[in-house]
């Protein structure tokens, strides 16, 4: 067994779900030994989730709009770092270079199978192989790294970041709105992934009846907060925020929210590590991989036809039955029950 890195590279660049569950390597680490020093190369949408937080010492911030020179100026401060050990948790072609190209002497990275884009040819340490089976909770997969480094299988608590000024600004908000809100995330980065927002308009209306709603989601989300407003005309105790927080602000909100009620996206995994129980809505991805963590503190709703999960951005059949046959009565049958 080699001894353990004084330092330690993670590239996992996004995206932000991805990144709230592989802090699980970090936190393995520091659990390990406090003096291993963490560094994390991600690219700017997530980095409010590695920046300030207790168990990341290092940011290394790549923004893909920066060209070729962004690249170099971000690979010349991590070589200047002379990390001892970095780690691909991203495991296709642009992270395994980066983890390559650091001059660590060691670049660890997963087995062939679980690979993408032939990143495995660039890592030079790779975890075994798994047998073929059930799939695995993408932090399961996390903790493989922990494990290949001889270090304990413990998930532990979630690392995320507190600032004070984010954590002023949630307080304030409940205040206002006078509860612990109901978080409605409306958005998914995949299509495929998403609930219809007159569904979220229906369900709004209901549970406003019994707490005050927060709408969440990206600024590339305002459409579909459009379509659900339209539903939502004189809802005073349904707020809309989509495209109005900071991600550190939604972290905070999330921590003091009542519950999450959303589909497989970034926000639901943030609400997840930040304590706040979730009603996940799934479709077309594999709640086993990707669902909220840990399961057994979360719900998880789909009705899932043959054809799912498929993992598809886009629903390439006649119908998309996995997202409709989901209908709002059912959802608020276990909004309520989690209420």
């Amino acid at each position: 067994m080699s001894p353990l890195p004084r330092s330690v590279l993670i590239v996992r660049l996004g995206a932000i779900g991805d990144v709230v569950n592989a802090l699980v390597v970090a936190a393995g680490l520091k659990r390990a030994s406090a003096a291993i020093r963490v560094g994390w190369a991600v690219h700017p949408l997530a980095e409010p989730l590695v920046r300030d937080n207790p168990v990341v010492d290092r940011v290394h911030v790549w923004d893909k709009a920066g060209g070729a020179r962004a690249f170099r100026a971000c690979l010349a401060e991590i070589r200047a770092e002379r990390y001892e050990l970095a780690i691909d948790a991203q495991r296709i072609f642009k992270s395994a270079l980066l983890a390559r190209r650091s001059r660590a002497p060691r670049v660890l990275g997963y087995d062939r199978a679980r690979c993408k884009e032939q990143s495995w040819l660039l890592t030079r340490e790779r975890i075994p192989a798994r047998p073929a089976g059930p799939a695995r909770h993408m932090i399961e997969q996390y903790l493989d790294l922990l494990e290949h480094l001889g270090l304990a299988r413990e998930p532990g608590a979630p690392a995320l970041p507190v600032r004070a000024a984010d954590a002023a600004w949630a307080e304030q908000l409940v205040a206002r709105i006078g509860a612990a809100p109901v978080l409605l995330n409306l958005g998914a980065s995949k299509p495929a992934n998403r609930w219809r927002p007159e569904r979220f308009a229906e369900l709004a209306l209901a549970v406003s009846r019994r707490a005050p709603v927060c709408l969440s989601g990206a600024a590339g989300d305002r459409a579909l907060a459009h379509a659900a407003l339209e539903g939502l005309r004189g809802a005073e105790r349904v707020h809309d925020l989509v495209g109005a927080t900071t991600l550190g602000q939604y972290l905070e909100l999330a921590r003091r929210s009542r519950l999450f009620v959303g589909c497989d996206t970034g926000p639901m995994h943030v609400a997840a590590a930040a304590g706040c129980r979730c009603v996940a809505l799934f479709g077309p991805a594999d709640p086993a991989r990707t669902g909220p963590w840990p399961a057994a503190e979360h719900t998880v709703l789909r009705v899932p036809p043959p054809c799912a999960p498929c993992g598809l951005r886009h629903c390439n059949q006649p119908r998309h039955a996995c997202m409709d046959d989901l209908d709002v009565a059912r959802v608020l049958v276990e909004v309520e029950r989690r209420m």
